[in-house]
């Protein structure tokens, strides 16, 4: 009887087992399912705040095909507006075109902005076809711009990415001009350099520059000088003439920093030097120059400044 006993019990312990093996699979099963169906329930109401239609992510695509613009231009007393043009493909992402015009150097501007339309209106901007990518705008010369080249340099603004990395700059046409005047040469005066300096001292000097043509006609005022054995210094790049300079760029205490010039656009040109103590001591021919925007030269101004 007693093993009798120990046999149900175990009978009873393996069923007990069994039923909680099997009830711990269903629960197992149960709870997949619930989350499957959790899951699918989810992306449904994810799939419902999809918007209808393609959504697209817009490309700054377009391209450039040509640019037309003169190579030379004349003075003319009844007309002398210049149209320049550039043709576009895939439009969609531009949202504007326009062109500076300056000087080949940049010193002078004579358009900042001239803005460039697509319209067909050829009385206002110089465009002939409407929509057809061709973008034209229209300038003036004036006779008293100053001879000598010019660049007309294009841009392009996008209407997909934000400023300022939606302007491009793509494209520059160089032209000459002929304001059809009489040219004449700069002229240089007034010259103020120190007699003598000693090495290790800084010195300041400046002369005064001019030129019937106008102003804007000087493109550059400098100088070469030489050492007491007569040959001519030059920097590390080979170069020999050293600008002077109108731009008015002088320390904020007013002191003579960077290259002494007090007041820019007044015809006064300035630089400042310094003679290192490895430099000889002698007599050092400075020679000044100008020239015009056409290579017409000035007079010459010769000095003598004995080194200490």
């Amino acid at each position: 009887m007693v093993f009798s006993f120990f046999m149900h019990t175990d009978d009873n312990s393996i069923n007990s087992k069994i039923h909680f093996l099997l009830t711990s699979i269903f629960m197992k099963k149960f709870a997949i399912n619930i989350l499957s169906l959790l899951l699918i329930t989810s992306a449904l109401i994810s799939c419902d705040k999809i918007p209808d239609g393609i959504v697209e992510s817009q490309n700054v695509d377009y391209l450039i095909i040509a640019i037309t613009a003169p190579s030379s231009v004349t003075y003319i007393p009844t007309d002398s507006t210049v149209i320049a043009s550039i043709q576009l493909s895939k439009v969609n992402s531009v949202n504007a075109v326009w062109y500076k015009v300056s000087t080949f150097e940049g010193t002078l501007i004579v358009k900042n902005k001239v803005m460039m339309f697509d319209d067909g209106n050829s009385n206002l901007n110089g465009d002939q076809l409407k929509n057809d990518g061709i973008y034209s705008g229209k300038f003036v010369m004036s006779k008293l711009n100053p001879n000598g080249k010019y660049q007309i340099e294009f841009f392009v603004e996008d209407n997909v990415r934000t400023s300022p990395d939606n302007v491009q700059k793509v494209g520059t046409q160089i032209f000459s001009y002929n304001n059809n005047q009489q040219n004449f040469a700069p002229v240089i005066s007034n010259l103020s350099i120190p007699s003598s300096v000693n090495r290790e001292v800084n010195f300041v000097f400046s002369l005064t520059a001019s030129d019937p043509n106008s102003y804007s006609d000087i493109q550059s005022v400098y100088y070469e000088f030489y050492r007491p054995n007569g040959t001519l210094v030059s920097n590390s790049q080979g170069i020999s003439k050293f600008p002077l300079f109108d731009d008015g760029n002088v320390a904020n205490d007013g002191s003579i920093a960077n290259d002494g010039d007090l007041h820019a656009g007044d015809g006064i040109f300035t630089n400042q030097l310094l003679f290192p103590t490895n430099q000889p001591t002698g007599v050092w021919r400075f020679e000044f120059h100008a020239i015009d925007r056409v290579g017409k030269l000035s007079n010459v101004i010769i000095h003598n400044l004995t080194l200490n």
